[in-house]
Formats: C-alpha cells, sequence, structure tokens
C-alpha cells in the first residue's frame, strides 16, 4: 500500500484510539471486527483483482478543454509561485484540467513534470464572472484527487467484491476547502474525502448542500487584481498531525489570526490546530496549521489600505495551502500548548469535538 495513505489512515487511527480510550469506551468490539492476517491478505488480493481488472475503466477522469480566462489566471499564477521553494519545479510544467462539480464551478490542476505530478492547485468561478485560487499544493504523492490512492482505498476497505461486475461511475466533486469523491456502485452512492480517503457519512441532502456551498472571493487571490506576488512561504517545523498530540484539545480558540501575528503564533517549532466543532466532516477538519504563504500587492498603484491574503500551509508535511480567511470563518483555530502537564479530565471533556 502507498506510504502516504498508510501513514494518514495509521496516524487517524492511532488518534481515534486514544480518544477513545479517553472516554472509557471499550476497544473489544472494534478488534473483533477485523478479519484476521490471513482472510484479509487472501481477500485484498481477490479485491485488488477486481478493482484493477473490472473497475479500472470506470475510476478514470478525463482532462477537458478549459476556458482560455481560466488558461491565463493559471498560468500567470503557476509562474509567480515557481519563483520560489517549494515551487520551482513548477517552473516550464505542464498543466491538466479537470473540471469538478457540482456545475463544473471549479476545477482541479494538475501541475505534472512529463508524466509525473508535482503539485495542483484549484481555481473556482466567483460570482462576478471571474476566478480565485482555492487551494494549492507541491509534492509527487498526498495530494487530494489521487487515483491510485482511491484504487487502493476500495481495496483495503474491500467495498468490492470479487465477483463485482455491476455499473461503476465515479464524479470529482469540490466544497469550499473539501475535495471529495463520488462513487456509485451499481445502486450504492458514496461521498469520499478525496485527500484522507475517508467515507463520508453524508446522506443525499447533506452531500447537495455541502457541495453547493461557496468560498468567499475575500481573503483569496483572484483574477481581478493581477498584482498579487507570492512571498517565500515560511515552514515551522512543528507537529503535522493532530492526531499526534491532543493537547491544542484543552487551548481555548484564538480570536484573531492574520498576516500580523501569524508568524509569532507559529513561531520555530509551533503548530496551530484546526478544528469545525460538529461539522469536521464537511471540512476535512482536524488537520494541523504549520506554515503560510503570504501574497502581497506590488506597491504600484496598489491602495494602501489592502492587507497581504495569507495561505495557510495544513496536513501532513505542511504540503496543502488554504486560505487562511476561509479555515476561520468555517471552524476555529488553536494552538498546540509547550507545556506537557494538561489535565487529562480537560481533554476528556473536549474529545466529543474529534468524534463529529
Amino acid at each position: 500500500m502507498n506510504s502516504n495513505v498508510r501513514s494518514r489512515t495509521a496516524s487517524r487511527r492511532r488518534g481515534r484510539l486514544l480518544l477513545i480510550l479517553c472516554l472509557g469506551l471499550t476497544l473489544l468490539p472494534i478488534a473483533s471486527g477485523f478479519p484476521s492476517a490471513t482472510e484479509a491478505q487472501g481477500s485484498r488480493i481477490t479485491v485488488s483483482q477486481a478493482v484493477s481488472l473490472e473497475l479500472q475503466p470506470g475510476l478514470t477522469l478525463k482532462a477537458l478543454p478549459s476556458p482560455q480566462s481560466l488558461q491565463d489566471f493559471t498560468a500567470l499564477t503557476i509562474s509567480r509561485l515557481s519563483a520560489a521553494a517549494p515551487f520551482t519545479e513548477w517552473k516550464n510544467a505542464k498543466t491538466e484540467f479537470y473540471p469538478l462539480g457540482p456545475g463544473t464551478h471549479s476545477w482541479l490542476v494538475n501541475v505534472k513534470n512529463g508524466e509525473q505530478p508535482i503539485g495542483y492547485l484549484i481555481v473556482s468561478a466567483t460570482q462576478d464572472g471571474g476566478y480565485l485560487l482555492s487551494e494549492y499544493g507541491a509534492g509527487t504523492s498526498g495530494l487530494p484527487y489521487s487515483m491510485t490512492e482511491l484504487r487502493q482505498f476500495l481495496v483495503q476497505e474491500e467495498l468490492i467484491p470479487s465477483t463485482y461486475s455491476g455499473k461503476t461511475e465515479l464524479t470529482a466533486l469540490y466544497a469550499p476547502m473539501l475535495p471529495v469523491w463520488k462513487l456509485t456502485l451499481d445502486k450504492q452512492t458514496y461521498y469520499i474525502n478525496a485527500l484522507t480517503l475517508e467515507i463520508l457519512p453524508w446522506s443525499l441532502s447533506k452531500a447537495d448542500s455541502v457541495l453547493n456551498g461557496t468560498l468567499p472571493a475575500a481573503g483569496t487571490v483572484t483574477s481581478v487584481e493581477h498584482s498579487w506576488t507570492p512571498q517565500r512561504a515560511f515552514r515551522s517545523g512543528g507537529q503535522d498531525d493532530p492526531y499526534a498530540d491532543l493537547q491544542w484539545l484543552a487551548s481555548p480558540k484564538l480570536k484573531l489570526v492574520n498576516g500580523d501575528n501569524v508568524a509569532v503564533l507559529l513561531g520555530k517549532g509551533g503548530a496551530l490546530a484546526f478544528q469545525s466543532a460538529g461539522k469536521n466532516d464537511t471540512t476535512g477538519a482536524p488537520f494541523m496549521i504549520t506554515g503560510y504563504q503570504s501574497w502581497q500587492l506590488s506597491a504600484q498603484g496598489s491602495p494602501n489600505n489592502v492587507k497581504a491574503v495569507i495561505y495557510a500551509a495544513s496536513g501532513l508535511q505542511g504540503r496543502r495551502y488554504l486560505p487562511l480567511t476561509a479555515l476561520q470563518q468555517t471552524g476555529t483555530l488553536h494552538k498546540l500548548p509547550q507545556s506537557q502537564n494538561v489535565a487529562s479530565g480537560t481533554i476528556v471533556q473536549a474529545a466529543d469535538f474529534m468524534l463529529k
């Protein structure tokens, strides 16, 4: 199994086991639900064959022609990002555009060096007919909408029996800050987080509500203003796994995080936790913030009152950049304390946030 998928799955399971222990729940029913090593090995081989041989034709995304205005905005954004690490490999890279539903309001732009993916952008349409940069990231693995990792997930979860030969339909969708796969097998539909690869507990009505949400243009880089220039990205080197250290659950929410104080809050080795209490499934939370990138308007012809736009470096290895304003509008940020002396009772009281 791909090491990135395995590490994400393992870390989340470790975190959840810690929460279950805090809440005093028994682990016996969970343990008894897993097949033996022999059963799992034999089953996964069969499922792997089913996925690769029978479902592979249906599990594909097709690159489609995109508007010239979208291509222009994307090319300008990539050109400016490629001036500094970790995006320097994007110079002269090729791009592939994939429409994201519902209604093709967003596009996935895969950045590739030959056939090797080296990053991505998600660009969304604005109400005035322009575009905004919803998110972006650099890397060769662990990126959203990975077809390889999706197939491995289906194998691991045994969603497809070895004899399956029914109809398969795969659609790439996008809600604000949440990449989603919609997978239909015969008459059964699954919504899957297309980054962390977790099945989302959504009904059809909830999926429609979440996926029809929009990201406000304020606090993002848009096509309206062509003078946005990214500064060198900052990485703190802090904890990037929200389940590795649960002390942030006992920390009060930060009232204001912006370009004026984000560097101080992170510092060297610092980290902020993001969560959306009661609706983590709709934002992909919880995850850690371990860096940021500031976009500033060029001094010439720019209004003096326009502040920098901040994209927070999130997730494992801080390779995914999300608008900081969007994080604060949809959830809360918490400082990971330096002290290790947090009362376990406080963690127990806060742990229910992680289960929602």
